[in-house]
Formats: C-alpha cells, structure tokens, sequence
C-alpha cells in the first residue's frame, strides 16, 4: 500500500523523496535518510515496473484528452452558422433552431446562447482562437528560422515559395 502511494506520487511530482515523505511516515528522519530511502525505493524492480506502468496509463490518458481537445477546437474552427436556423414554410421565414434541435458539434462549437423575450440568440466562440490553439498544440507556429553567413559579410537572401517566374519577369 505504502508502495503504491510511493509510485503514484512519485509519478505526479517527480520527486523521490517528496514522494517518499507523501507514502511513509518520516517526522523523526533526516533528510539524508529519506533521500537515502527514497533512492533505495526507486532502485527496486518492482518499484520501477509500477512507476513505468502508471506512467504508461497516463500518457494514454493524456492522448484521448488531447484527441478530444482537438475534436472540440476544430468543432469551432469548422462551425456553419447557416446550421442554426431553418426555412419555416409556416412562418415563411428563416426560424433559428432551438437549443436540443442543434447537432452536438454544433453546441460544442457554442459559447452562448440567450433568450430574450423568446428570442434565441447564440454566440460561438472565437474560430481564430481555436485556430491558434490548434497550431500551438501541434507546433505549427514555431518560428521557421533559416541562418546564413557570407564570412563576416551580411548576406542578402529571401525564399519565395508559391510564386510564379513570369513574375519575376
């Protein structure tokens, strides 16, 4: 039990002998003997094989949630407004579609909805931002860097990419 607590606290903070004063009673220990201890614990087979497992499970965790992030981040970034409302042959104009009538990557791409007075009114949230945080989550913004030298001597240079040589011309 004392193992378990061990390897699961050493897991989320990823300090043996944190985890070790969070498992096992150390009041009257020195800090050598815990750092000493929490050392030893790690160095035990059955130790390592637990730590490597729970980290394991989370790094699986963590890829359903980011799998589901990203769903939910391009729900907004894809979002179709002409979704929310439909021709009413009756009324004989567009009606906007009430909450539960909406799909659900539709009220997932949702920041507000309002009801004034029976007036539906809804607010998505930022397509931009949702754009951002995608290619932050995927790296696409890293800066593209390209170094040149010419010798001490400043180099000119540009890269053109997509153009045409007629225009050049």
């Amino acid at each position: 039990m004392k193992q378990e607590m061990f390897c699961q606290a050493y897991v989320d903070t990823g300090i043996a002998s944190a985890a070790y004063r969070l498992a096992y009673d150390c009041k009257k220990m020195k800090s050598e003997t815990i750092w000493s201890n929490a050392c030893r614990l790690l160095a035990d087979s059955k130790v390592k094989a637990r730590v490597a497992e729970i980290q394991r499970e989370n790094a699986k965790r963590s890829i359903v949630d980011r799998a589901l992030v990203e769903k939910k981040l391009m729900d907004i970034v894809e979002v179709d407004p002409a979704e929310l409302y439909y021709w009413s042959e009756e009324k004989g104009k567009f009606v906007m579609k009430s909450p539960h009538e909406l799909p659900k990557h539709l009220r997932s791409a949702l920041k507000k909805i309002s009801n004034k007075r029976g007036e539906l009114t809804y607010e998505f949230n930022g397509k931009v931002e949702a754009a951002r945080l995608l290619a932050t989550m995927n790296g696409w913004e890293q800066p593209k860097e390209v170094k040149l030298s010419g010798g001490g001597v400043p180099v000119r240079s540009e890269i053109r990419i997509g153009f045409d040589d007629e225009e050049n011309e």
